[in-house]
């Protein structure tokens, strides 16, 4: 395989993104294709077989596309549907919970919180996954319904944010020593979670990077070109809407989006 082929990337909307800007800064000679399936976020409130339609779509689409390796930068989709993907794909696919996983299982906490959609929530796949590698972990779990639908459509734009946000962390125990961010929209508000956490809030994004980066040493795909990556965005919603919020986030210029309906 061409080692400059694109790395595919998608979520179901913007919060993806936060595991781009870790993917850029770690490997930021590789092309990348970025997919937000804007048009229908959020994932957390479907049923499996509709998430698992939707990333194989999307997935087709990406491989179309000359990737050699795919992200899911979102923890409802790799729920769903990572195992599935790994055994259709003949690229390699890498997925966001073991990443959260190693995150929060190798620092050594006796508790900690998990805050995610309701999807990744009732899945138990984090709680499952931590307890594998450490039984004696207390974990508590929140499912926020509201605020990836909330930071997708635009975080400044409600007057209750700091309401809902609030209550979802009420119901996180003073004696947690981290909260790991189970859905890649929430390091978005990551200020204003860590304002109502006294504890680490843990973004797995970064790991999640270094997990591609292994991967792509492993299969021998690193792009070894010395010029920067050339990155292009796909959604299927409204472009100018996710244009802005990446912009912001990203904290540069995005001149290639596209809309498309898969």
């Amino acid at each position: 395989m061409d080692r400059r082929c694109n790395i595919g990337i998608f979520d179901s909307g913007i919060g993806g993104v936060s595991v781009l800007k870790k993917i850029i800064k770690l490997l930021p000679n590789e092309n990348i294709m970025y997919f937000g399936d804007t048009k229908n976020v959020p994932y957390g409130g479907r049923t499996k077989e509709e998430i698992q339609n939707l990333s194989r779509r999307i997935v087709e689409f990406l491989i179309l596309n000359n990737c050699k390796a795919i992200v899911i930068a979102c923890n409802t989709a790799t729920i769903a549907t990572l195992e599935m993907l790994k055994t259709q794909c003949s690229i390699p696919v890498v997925g966001i919970i073991d990443a959260g996983v190693e995150a929060v299982s190798s620092n050594g906490y006796d508790e900690i919180s998990v805050l995610g959609t309701p999807f990744t929530i009732e899945s138990g796949e984090h709680l499952k996954k931590i307890k594998k590698k450490n039984k004696k972990m207390k974990i508590n779990t929140v499912a926020c319904e509201e605020l990836c639908p909330m930071i997708e459509e635009g975080w400044e734009k409600f007057g209750k944010r700091y309401e809902v946000l609030g209550e979802y962390m009420s119901h996180i125990p003073k004696s947690s020593e981290a909260l790991l961010l189970a859905c890649t929209h929430y390091p978005f508000i990551i200020e204003d979670i860590q304002k109502r956490f006294d504890g680490k809030v843990i973004d797995p994004s970064e790991e999640c990077a270094r997990e591609l980066f292994r991967v792509l040493k492993k299969e021998d795909i690193l792009n070894n070109d010395k010029n920067k990556g050339r990155i292009e965005f796909y959604v299927t919603g409204d472009k100018e809407s996710f244009k802005v919020k990446a912009e912001k986030f990203l904290g540069t210029e995005i001149k290639d989006i596209y809309k498309v309906n898969i």
